[in-house]
Parts: structure tokens; sequence; C-alpha cells
């Protein structure tokens, strides 16, 4: 993905906000003070996402860590996920945990400026779902994810 993704309003909910507000997942989970936070929003065929790095995030080398990156990827690529398994009632249908995620690095990313995130679902079954991401930084895609989701079975 290239160029910006554009702002989002502050005052609209992102899906995390709208569907797992309580969730305390260190990557999304908005009910995690010590967390990252991501907040992700519908956008055309896929969501989109910004978040800001901070000297915390660092890899020690003045580059975004590949652990941090990752979990972006993995908990945005989730809102995908869970954003489609939403119901007509506004409940989520059935929830999904990672089954595999593979990453690839092409770029270093800095910490400078806010990096943009974007997944889509390429293909989905009745037992997985797959999404495509990609990090994006300075309008150069730095880093691509593809990821399988599965579903949890019901208690």
């Amino acid at each position: 993905m290239n160029g910006s993704i554009g702002a989002v309003p502050e005052s609209e909910l992102s899906i995390q906000e709208r569907l797992y507000p309580e969730s305390t997942c260190f990557g999304c989970g908005q009910a995690n003070p010590d967390g990252l936070r991501i907040r992700s929003f519908e956008h055309g065929e896929g969501v989109i996402a910004t978040f800001q790095p901070g000297p915390q995030h660092t890899n020690g080398m003045g580059s975004l860590n590949g652990g941090i990156i990752a979990t972006l990827l993995d908990c945005h690529s989730g809102a995908a996920v869970l954003s489609a398994a939403v119901e007509p009632s506004g409940e989520l249908a059935q929830l999904w945990v990672t089954a595999g995620l593979e990453l690839r690095y092409r770029l270093p990313t800095f910490l400078e400026m806010p990096v943009e995130l974007h997944a889509t679902i390429t293909d989905r079954s009745e037992s997985a779902v797959w999404v495509k991401a990609t990090l994006s930084y300075d309008g150069k895609v730095r880093v691509q994810a593809e990821s399988r989701w599965a579903p949890i079975p019901q208690r």
C-alpha cells in the first residue's frame, strides 16, 4: 500500500472498541493500559489503522522491534477477521484465533512517524480464514504478512 490511508476521526469507535472493548490483549486490547492498543477501522474491502511507535518499541538500533511489528500485523489481521464475523444483530458470530502467521520484513521501519496497517481477507471457509496484511512507513511497504485464522470452539 502506498500513500496515506487518511485520518480517522478520534470519535469513531474502532473494531476493537465496538466488538471486544474489555480485551486485555497486548496488541489490540483497549483494556490493557500497558499494551499497544491499536485501533482498526473498516475501509473498502479491508481494515486500516495507524500506530505511532514510541521509544519503548525500538529494537535498540533505531528501528521498530520485529516482535512489535508481528504483534501489530497479527492483531490488525484479527480485526479484519472479527469484523467479518459480526452478525446482523451486531454480536460476534464466532471467535477466531491465529493459526499461522508468516512475515516478510522488506525494509527497516523507523520510529519517527506513524506506521500504516492494512489487512484484507483473501479466502475463507468454515474452518479457516486467510488474511494478507501490510505495514507501511513513509509511503513504502516495509513488512508483508499472511495469516490463517481458526475458529475457537464454543464451550
